[in-house]
Protein backbone atom coordinates (compact mmCIF):
# COMPACT_ATOMS: atom_id res chain seq x y z
CA UNK A 1 0.00 0.00 0.00
CA UNK A 2 1.26 3.47 -0.83
CA UNK A 3 0.34 4.90 2.56
CA UNK A 4 2.29 2.19 4.39
CA UNK A 5 5.42 3.05 2.43
CA UNK A 6 5.30 6.66 3.60
CA UNK A 7 3.68 7.98 0.43
CA UNK A 8 0.60 10.15 0.48
CA UNK A 9 -2.68 8.97 -0.99
CA UNK A 10 -3.11 10.30 -4.56
CA UNK A 11 -5.60 13.00 -3.57
CA UNK A 12 -3.36 14.35 -0.82
CA UNK A 13 -0.31 14.17 -3.08
CA UNK A 14 -2.20 16.08 -5.77
CA UNK A 15 -3.24 18.81 -3.33
CA UNK A 16 0.33 19.10 -2.02
CA UNK A 17 1.80 19.38 -5.52
CA UNK A 18 -0.84 21.77 -6.84
CA UNK A 19 -0.69 24.06 -3.82
CA UNK A 20 3.09 24.20 -4.22
CA UNK A 21 2.84 25.54 -7.78
CA UNK A 22 -0.48 27.41 -7.71
CA UNK A 23 1.04 30.91 -7.75
CA UNK A 24 3.56 30.06 -10.48
CA UNK A 25 0.81 28.40 -12.52
CA UNK A 26 -1.29 31.56 -12.26
CA UNK A 27 1.69 33.72 -13.29
CA UNK A 28 2.33 31.42 -16.25
CA UNK A 29 -1.30 31.68 -17.41
CA UNK A 30 -1.33 35.42 -16.75
CA UNK A 31 1.63 35.89 -19.12
CA UNK A 32 -0.44 34.24 -21.84
CA UNK A 33 -3.80 35.82 -20.97
CA UNK A 34 -3.16 39.23 -19.40
CA UNK A 35 -6.64 39.54 -17.93
CA UNK A 36 -6.82 38.61 -14.25
CA UNK A 37 -10.37 37.28 -14.32
CA UNK A 38 -9.77 35.19 -17.43
CA UNK A 39 -6.45 33.92 -16.06
CA UNK A 40 -8.13 32.87 -12.81
CA UNK A 41 -10.85 31.04 -14.75
CA UNK A 42 -8.24 29.24 -16.84
CA UNK A 43 -6.27 28.24 -13.74
CA UNK A 44 -9.48 26.83 -12.26
CA UNK A 45 -10.24 24.80 -15.39
CA UNK A 46 -6.58 23.73 -15.50
CA UNK A 47 -6.83 22.51 -11.90
CA UNK A 48 -9.84 20.38 -12.80
CA UNK A 49 -8.03 18.87 -15.79
CA UNK A 50 -4.91 18.26 -13.69
CA UNK A 51 -7.02 16.40 -11.14
CA UNK A 52 -8.73 14.37 -13.87
CA UNK A 53 -5.38 13.45 -15.46
CA UNK A 54 -3.34 13.10 -12.26
CA UNK A 55 -3.03 9.34 -12.78
CA UNK A 56 -1.04 10.17 -15.95
CA UNK A 57 1.51 12.24 -14.02
CA UNK A 58 4.73 10.29 -13.52
CA UNK A 59 6.13 10.57 -10.03
CA UNK A 60 9.52 12.26 -10.05
CA UNK A 61 8.76 14.51 -13.03
CA UNK A 62 8.51 18.27 -12.72
CA UNK A 63 4.90 18.90 -11.68
CA UNK A 64 5.07 22.59 -12.59
CA UNK A 65 6.24 21.84 -16.10
CA UNK A 66 3.45 19.25 -16.52
CA UNK A 67 0.87 21.64 -15.08
CA UNK A 68 2.03 24.44 -17.40
CA UNK A 69 1.63 22.11 -20.38
CA UNK A 70 -1.96 21.40 -19.35
CA UNK A 71 -2.52 25.12 -18.71
CA UNK A 72 -1.17 25.97 -22.17
CA UNK A 73 -3.81 23.67 -23.68
CA UNK A 74 -6.50 25.33 -21.57
CA UNK A 75 -5.28 28.75 -22.75
CA UNK A 76 -5.51 27.60 -26.36
CA UNK A 77 -9.09 26.39 -25.77
CA UNK A 78 -9.92 29.72 -24.17
CA UNK A 79 -8.35 31.61 -27.06
CA UNK A 80 -10.32 29.57 -29.59
CA UNK A 81 -13.54 30.52 -27.82
CA UNK A 82 -12.46 34.16 -27.46
CA UNK A 83 -11.23 34.50 -31.05
CA UNK A 84 -14.81 34.33 -32.23
CA UNK A 85 -15.40 37.59 -30.37
CA UNK A 86 -12.11 39.51 -30.57
CA UNK A 87 -8.71 39.67 -32.26
CA UNK A 88 -5.99 37.60 -30.58
CA UNK A 89 -2.32 36.67 -31.04
CA UNK A 90 -1.47 33.75 -33.28
CA UNK A 91 -1.22 30.29 -31.74
CA UNK A 92 2.42 30.12 -32.87
CA UNK A 93 3.23 33.26 -30.92
CA UNK A 94 1.41 31.91 -27.87
CA UNK A 95 3.33 28.62 -28.11
CA UNK A 96 6.65 30.46 -28.25
CA UNK A 97 5.66 32.60 -25.30
CA UNK A 98 4.60 29.55 -23.31
CA UNK A 99 7.85 27.72 -24.09
CA UNK A 100 9.99 30.61 -22.90
CA UNK A 101 7.95 31.39 -19.79
CA UNK A 102 8.58 28.19 -17.81
CA UNK A 103 12.40 28.45 -17.99
CA UNK A 104 12.17 32.12 -17.03
CA UNK A 105 10.01 31.26 -14.02
CA UNK A 106 12.57 28.64 -12.99
CA UNK A 107 15.40 31.18 -13.34
CA UNK A 108 13.52 33.73 -11.24
CA UNK A 109 12.91 31.07 -8.61
CA UNK A 110 16.63 30.21 -8.52
CA UNK A 111 17.49 33.90 -8.12
CA UNK A 112 14.94 34.26 -5.32
CA UNK A 113 16.39 31.25 -3.49
CA UNK A 114 19.93 32.58 -3.88
CA UNK A 115 18.83 35.99 -2.61
CA UNK A 116 17.09 34.42 0.38
CA UNK A 117 20.23 32.46 1.31
CA UNK A 118 22.39 35.57 0.94
CA UNK A 119 20.06 37.60 3.13
CA UNK A 120 20.20 34.88 5.78
CA UNK A 121 24.01 35.08 5.72
CA UNK A 122 24.06 38.82 6.45
CA UNK A 123 25.02 40.08 9.86
CA UNK A 124 21.91 40.69 11.97
CA UNK A 125 22.43 44.47 12.14
CA UNK A 126 22.69 44.59 8.32
CA UNK A 127 19.43 42.62 7.98
CA UNK A 128 17.77 45.02 10.42
CA UNK A 129 19.00 48.01 8.42
CA UNK A 130 17.63 46.53 5.18
CA UNK A 131 14.33 45.69 6.84
CA UNK A 132 13.97 49.21 8.23
CA UNK A 133 14.68 50.82 4.88
CA UNK A 134 12.94 48.49 2.42
CA UNK A 135 10.25 46.66 4.37
CA UNK A 136 9.22 49.31 6.84
CA UNK A 137 9.92 52.17 4.44
CA UNK A 138 11.84 54.26 6.95
CA UNK A 139 13.82 57.02 5.25
CA UNK A 140 17.62 57.03 5.41
CA UNK A 141 17.39 60.32 7.27
CA UNK A 142 15.17 58.81 9.96
CA UNK A 143 17.37 55.71 10.28
CA UNK A 144 20.43 57.96 10.59
CA UNK A 145 18.75 60.04 13.26
CA UNK A 146 17.78 56.92 15.24
CA UNK A 147 21.31 55.51 15.00
CA UNK A 148 23.15 58.77 15.63
CA UNK A 149 24.75 58.70 12.18
CA UNK A 150 24.61 60.90 9.13
CA UNK A 151 22.17 60.09 6.32
CA UNK A 152 25.15 59.84 3.97
CA UNK A 153 26.75 57.21 6.22
CA UNK A 154 23.53 55.17 6.18
CA UNK A 155 23.30 55.46 2.38
CA UNK A 156 26.91 54.27 2.02
CA UNK A 157 26.25 51.34 4.35
CA UNK A 158 23.12 50.36 2.38
CA UNK A 159 25.11 50.60 -0.84
CA UNK A 160 27.85 48.32 0.53
CA UNK A 161 25.25 45.82 1.76
CA UNK A 162 23.49 45.79 -1.64
CA UNK A 163 26.83 45.21 -3.40
CA UNK A 164 27.66 42.36 -1.03
CA UNK A 165 24.23 40.80 -1.65
CA UNK A 166 24.68 41.18 -5.41
CA UNK A 167 28.10 39.47 -5.29
CA UNK A 168 26.74 36.72 -3.06
CA UNK A 169 23.76 36.05 -5.38
CA UNK A 170 26.05 35.94 -8.42
CA UNK A 171 28.33 33.41 -6.70
CA UNK A 172 25.41 31.24 -5.61
CA UNK A 173 23.89 31.28 -9.09
CA UNK A 174 27.26 30.39 -10.62
CA UNK A 175 27.62 27.48 -8.20
CA UNK A 176 24.12 26.26 -9.15
CA UNK A 177 25.11 26.31 -12.82
CA UNK A 178 28.23 24.26 -12.18
CA UNK A 179 26.59 21.96 -9.66
CA UNK A 180 28.83 22.97 -6.81
CA UNK A 181 27.82 24.31 -3.47
CA UNK A 182 28.89 27.47 -1.74
CA UNK A 183 29.37 27.66 2.00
Amino acid sequence: MREQQGELPPDEEFVRLLSGVQRKLFLFVFTLVPNVVEAEEIVQSTSVVLWQKFSQFRKGEDFLRWACGVARNEVLKHRARASRHEATFSNEFMEQLAETTVPLMEAVDERRQALQRCLEELQPHHRRLLAQRYQEGISTEEIAKNQGKTADAVRRMLHRIRLAIYDCVQKKLASMEWGTSTP
